[in-house]
């Protein structure tokens, strides 16, 4: 298994080599694994081009300072339907779609204003519309359009999925939350990798393994220091920068059609393919739900 160091020299090699600088575009760019995504492709490609789309701008301005010329920021709450159709128009150019925007709720049936399931909002409905709206530019890309939603590829389950409440419209339970959206990332990158305009994008599903990052600084104590204890005392956590290594890694050499993949880039091989009709359920639900506009 390649360390981090090999992997970093490969990227940076690879991507010097590029005709022409990729332009990347990184939601939930502004803290964690996105804003790992923006520095570590800035270190390894000066030349590219870095969009970091949140809700932090003076967090965004703080990475902005290091990317140089070729960072912008996007200021969105992209928990929105209606706030991703409007700040998508902006982008003029995507090679690589980084799609790290996320929440861990313990209130599984928190509704944004839309109402739609905060917590599927962001894990899930949300990644979806970004892929859509970009979908002429990632097919037009140069390079080979790529679409990367880090969530976790290792857990997704469609035997998980409650068919008959995929918006969780009723009361559910954190896991069955938590399981629909890892299930849900898993279902759409078949689905899309499937529609035969899309034969030139790679479409992946990444777990990015234990990282640190403030994603579960909004739990409950009980929940959040035993969490924080055990990934100090096993020292299995990496930096943001560690992990966008291995994920750009994985990225790079994915090929068309779509790709789950482990904390190190490497391809998960031992996952469930769907049937056309799990497929086209999924979509029907999701197409309803990301056409959605705030009340």
């Amino acid at each position: 298994m390649a360390a981090v160091h090999d992997v970093a020299a490969s990227n940076a090699q690879i991507l010097s080599s590029l005709q022409s600088p990729p332009h990347v575009v990184i939601v939930g760019g502004t803290s964690g694994i996105g804003r790992g995504f923006a520095l570590t492709i800035n270190r390894l490609c000066p030349a590219a081009h870095v969009t970091i789309i949140g809700r932090n701008e003076s967090a965004a301005n703080e990475i902005l300072s290091q990317l140089g010329s070729n960072g912008s920021f996007i200021r969105a709450d992209v928990s929105l339907m209606s706030e991703i159709r409007t700040i998508t128009k902006k982008i003029k150019a995507v090679d690589i779609l980084v799609l790290s925007q996320g929440v861990i709720s313990m209130d599984a049936f928190a509704r944004t204003k839309e109402n739609i399931n905060y917590a599927l909002a962001l894990n899930y409905y949300g990644r979806v519309l970004f892929i859509e709206e970009l979908l002429p530019l990632l097919r037009a890309s140069p390079l080979g359009g790529k679409v990367i939603s880090v969530l976790n590829s290792k857990k997704g389950d469609p035997s998980k999925i409650n068919w008959n409440n995929m918006g969780l419209e009723t009361k559910c339970s954190f896991l069955v939350a938590i399981n629909h959206a890892f299930a849900f990332n898993d279902l759409i990158i078949q689905y899309l990798a499937s529609q035969p305009e899309n034969s030139n994008v790679s479409f992946i599903h990444a777990y990015p393994g234990f990282v640190k990052t403030p994603i579960g600084d909004n739990l409950p104590f009980y929940i959040r220091l035993p969490m924080k204890a055990m990934i100090a005392i096993t020292r299995v956590a990496v930096s943001p920068d560690e992990c966008a290594e291995f994920m750009i890694h994985g990225i790079l050499k994915a090929e068309k059609g779509y790709m789950y993949m482990d904390e190190k880039g490497e391809t998960i091989t031992n996952k469930t393919v769907a049937n056309e009709e799990m497929l086209q359920k999924l979509w029907e639900h999701t197409h309803e739900s990301i056409s959605r506009t705030a009340s």
